[in-house]
């Protein structure tokens, strides 16, 4: 069961079986990439620098590193889900359209609807997230470029409060695909 694997199977059911099973080890190899930035981007907000200095910057680092990695799979979660979907990639550029299919459940478009918020809300926050870590990246390239204060703030409250936005609609979103 490799994980790159996309036409490898010669039937209809074995295409849907081999394309839920992409789908599925994308998905879990972003759970726990998203999990881990997540867990050590709130220890790095809620837990004192001044407690421990050299674990707040390796919490950092971790952080940096997990949420380049869950951008990554969930960028590839996010077409092989659309994909087996049969839907197209720009739907979530205009939410807004969405309407209910001629054999969709009421329930089924709420769970749309959830995951182009879902996809807005995570999109936000890896832009935020990208921008915030962008002077440190550019200062490696020998060039100075700060942010003010207050854009600084800014950038961080949008991306706190696109997470904290973000977890009870995941959560919902999780849950009624566990419950299907």
């Amino acid at each position: 069961m490799s994980l790159f694997k996309l036409t490898i199977a010669d039937d209809a059911i074995q295409k849907k079986t081999q394309s839920y099973q992409n789908v599925m080890n994308f998905l879990s190899a972003f759970i726990i990439s998203f999990t881990v930035t997540l867990v050590s981007g709130f220890w790095f907000w809620g837990v004192s620098h001044e407690i421990n200095w050299n674990a707040s910057q390796m919490v950092l680092i971790l952080h940096l590193l997990g949420g380049g990695l869950s951008f990554i799979l969930f960028m590839a979660y996010y077409f092989l889900h659309q994909k087996d979907k049969e839907l197209q990639w720009w739907r979530f550029l205009l939410p807004w359209h969405i309407k209910q299919m001629e054999d969709e459940t009421a329930l089924h478009l709420k769970q749309r609807k959830l995951g182009v918020y879902l996809t807005w809300l995570l999109l936000i926050i890896y832009l935020t997230g990208l921008s915030i870590a962008l002077p440190a990246v550019i200062f490696y390239l020998d060039y100075v470029h700060l942010y003010t204060f207050e854009q600084l703030i800014l950038l961080n409250n949008i991306h706190l409060w696109a997470t904290f936005i973000m977890l009870p609609i995941l959560l919902m979103h999780f849950l009624w695909s566990a419950k299907k």
